[in-house]
């Protein structure tokens, strides 16, 4: 059985609590709330950029091109736009950062009633400042590079649902799929 891990550090998420998100900053929204690639979150004194790239990966057997979600910190210099000329909007938030929910996700497949692969991935981040919540969704379609960005109350529920995973595999493959959510105070 093949494993692989693709969820956020949660040592990095940790760190956010109690700091002051100031801002985020994105592409505009053209037709949609999502963007792509990459959204930037000012917190406290640090940058930080929630990326959504292609990488050549191995994707249940197939080596392929697939959208890898990653938080990591950078300087403010490096949050650009994947788009040529293309100057990206702030959203003010201003608030203390109460607490953060990851939304992981555990993606298996068998073939003849044996595991074949567990991937386990972050689907998407809640981050509730002053009482309203902030969610940044990896896109479910497995190549995708958008982020889906929401504001307001409950918005886990507004996420993809999980079992759109167990859609259009082969007769022989049997898929699961599950999230586990993970409360950071």
């Amino acid at each position: 059985m093949k494993t692989i891990d693709m969820r956020f550090d949660t040592k990095v998420i940790r760190n956010l609590i109690g700091e002051t998100f100031i801002e985020y900053k994105h592409d505009a929204f053209d037709f949609t709330n999502s963007v792509t690639q990459i959204v930037g979150l000012n917190i406290g004194e640090k940058v930080y950029s929630l990326m959504n790239v292609q990488e050549y990966v191995d994707y249940f057997g197939n080596n392929d091109d697939i959208a890898v979600y990653r938080i990591e910190e950078i300087a403010e210099e490096d949050l650009v736009s994947v788009f040529k000329n293309t100057k990206m909007v702030t959203t003010p938030v201003n608030g203390i950062i109460e607490k953060i929910l990851l939304v992981n996700e555990n993606q298996r497949i068998f073939e003849g009633g044996v595991e074949q692969y567990s991937v386990w991935l972050t689907r998407g981040i809640i981050i509730f400042v002053n009482g309203r919540e902030i969610s940044f969704e990896k896109d479910n379609v497995p190549f995708s590079e958008e982020i889906i960005i929401q504001q307001g109350y409950d918005l886990y529920d507004r996420f993809y649902d999980e079992k759109e995973f167990l859609i259009s595999w082969g007769e022989t493959i049997t898929p699961k799929c599950h999230r586990k959510i993970e409360e950071i105070l």
